[in-house]
């Protein structure tokens, strides 16, 4: 079903071009706006009992239509001067700001964020956002693979979705198109969590501000770190505090986190925090025994690490040739699902494949109704977050 958008801007010669490229784009399946240049007309439509999915005009017809104390769904205020998506607009009660001159594909996938938070929190059953870690006992495994196609099969079902990479060097890099802009990056984000640590002045940070969006995944992100000294200076309490503060901002359904080295820091809060762990393996002897080395270190009373780690562990196959059935895995390990390996990857110039093979997708769905569903029932049951 495609959400449906209220627009409201002074200038009509801003409307038309928006529209013609919202009806010849990808967007005219996922949008309906209705536009207005005039206020009288504005305010007596939002009068009515259409009721839309989003508000978005510029800030004279968004405070006239807010006194009228009838604004019960999402609304962002145009901005002329705002660089980045997200940023709250506290000073309008509640709302969120977005740059009126961007590049189109950037400005219909902020409308179509800002209805896709609506809808996840309006009918979501959770009492906070599902952190759901990705986490391995070796590399070159296929984490990012996992995470970043879990995002995007949970953002197609109208989840509001955020994708963390939390490696030293953030290899989803090679597979997603870094939108254009200069919204600061995380870097930025765990400066200010340390600078507001010491000043007790944590509830002034505005994480919108930070945040990208992947419209190939209907997802959100922060940009790559660059500086790889950044994310090795990263801590666990770092880590801790930027997770409890995405969790805390209640704008996704999910939060999918991808870890680096299980040794790291940033994994052991991941470890800790999650509420769903996906432990990415290998059918082979090597990376059996180094994940039942790590689960018998995390599950030990002297570890430091919760004691249900093993409760919200879940175990899925990566990159298996056959369908594994001769396989049987170590004791206590229950195989949710098997990802098969694509010849197709190996490849030239094969990045966007990683993120298109119908195969992979079907698995990973089936693995995301396995793991998810019991924290999302309805995402799967048949009312949809949509209705």
């Amino acid at each position: 079903m495609a959400a449906r958008i209220v627009l409201a801007v002074r200038e009509s010669q801003y409307i038309e071009p928006l529209l013609h490229y919202l009806h010849h784009s990808e967007y005219g399946e996922m949008l309906r706006i209705t536009a207005f240049s005039r206020m009288d007309a504005f305010i007596e439509f939002m009068r009515g009992e259409d009721i839309p999915d989003a508000v978005v005009g510029d800030s004279s017809f968004i405070e006239t239509w807010l006194v009228e104390g009838r604004n019960t769904v999402p609304w962002a205020v145009l901005s002329e001067d705002a660089g980045y998506l997200g940023k709250s607009a506290k000073s309008l009660a509640g709302g969120v700001m977005i740059a009126k001159y961007q590049a189109l594909p950037s400005l219909l996938g902020a409308f179509l964020q800002l209805c896709e938070v609506q809808r996840g929190r309006g009918s979501s059953v959770l009492d906070e956002t599902l952190l759901l870690g990705v986490v391995s006992s070796s590399g070159n495994i296929g984490k990012t693979t996992i995470a970043l196609n879990m995002a995007k099969q949970l953002g197609e079902m109208g989840l509001s979705v955020f994708y963390l990479n939390l490696e030293s060097v953030d290899s989803s890099g090679l597979f997603l198109r870094i939108p254009a802009g200069h919204t600061p990056g995380l870097e930025r984000l765990l400066y200010e969590i340390k600078a507001s640590r010491d000043k007790e002045e944590a509830d002034k940070i505005e994480l919108g501000q930070y945040f990208i969006r992947y419209d190939n995944l209907r997802t959100a992100a922060f940009r790559p770190v660059i500086n790889v000294k950044e994310m090795l200076q990263m801590t666990l309490q770092d880590t801790q505090d930027l997770l409890e503060r995405l969790v805390a901002e209640r704008n996704f359904d999910v939060v999918i986190v991808d870890t680096g080295s299980i040794e790291e820091e940033r994994a052991k809060a991941v470890l800790q925090r999650s509420g769903i762990l996906l432990w990415v393996l290998k059918n082979d002897d090597v990376n059996m025994y180094k994940t039942m080395r790590w689960l018998s270190h995390c599950t030990a009373p002297n570890s430091g690490m919760s004691p249900h780690v093993m409760d919200k562990s879940k175990f899925v196959v990566n990159f298996a040739v056959d369908r594994l059935e001769e396989w049987v895995p170590p004791e206590g390990i229950t195989i949710e699902g098997v990802c098969p390996f694509i010849p197709s990857w190996t490849l030239q110039h094969r990045e966007e494949l990683f993120l298109n093979s119908p195969q992979f997708q079907r698995e990973i769905l089936q693995l995301c109704k396995r793991i998810v569903e019991p924290a999302l029932p309805l995402v799967f049951t048949g009312k949809n977050l949509h209705e």
